[in-house]
């Protein structure tokens, strides 16, 4: 049953949300950097700096467009960036410590990170996949880790994960907040 306040649903009010100009102005229209490659290229690439640890200098890649853990990390500081830089006090310093740091560690790792094999090649190379295997019929049918097993399954109580054949299964769906069930869109 869909939550209501005042007669109206969430998906309602959201509508109304998107359609008033209060949504307009709080759009990507007022992100400092309306895209990633602005982002990347317009901020990211002056202020970082790639030094040279013995003779192993980090990785880069100047393609880093075409590296799909590149495009996922970038994306996620620069979608950090645009929220946290709006936390006058804390906001930068918090987006540094949490997001650029570690990931640029990864991405920047000559070792391991996305762009090691470019570093040694010289230009970019193209990376494998990782190669996987569909998982055995049912294996996955447990509320922690199906949005379809949540919204179906009651909720657990501690003596029925005590009970079960795999609890620490039970224990992450517990730890895991219940799912809307009224999805808005």
């Amino acid at each position: 049953m869909p939550e209501e306040t005042d007669g109206e649903t969430i998906s309602s009010r959201l509508d109304d949300y998107l359609d008033s100009e209060v949504a307009t102005e709080t759009s990507d229209s007022t992100f400092i950097f309306p895209s990633l490659p602005e982002f990347v290229e317009d901020f990211m690439a002056p202020v970082l700096h790639l030094p040279v640890y013995g003779e192993t200098p980090l990785a880069w890649c100047p393609s880093w467009w075409a590296h799909p853990e590149a495009l996922a990390r970038l994306t996620a500081m620069w979608r950090s960036f645009e929220y946290l830089r709006g936390d006058v006090t804390l906001g930068m310093s918090t987006w540094w410590r949490d997001h650029v740091d570690p990931h640029m560690r990864v991405l920047r790792d000559p070792l391991t990170g996305p762009f090691a094999a470019c570093q040694r090649a010289g230009t970019h190379i193209d990376q494998p996949s990782l190669p996987t295997e569909a998982p055995p019929d049912g294996l996955f049918d447990h509320p922690a880790f199906s949005m379809e097993a949540a919204l179906a399954e009651e909720a657990l109580t501690a003596e029925e994960v005590r009970a079960s054949p795999r609890p620490w299964l039970g224990w992450i769906a517990l730890a895991t907040p219940p799912p809307d069930n009224n999805p808005v869109g």
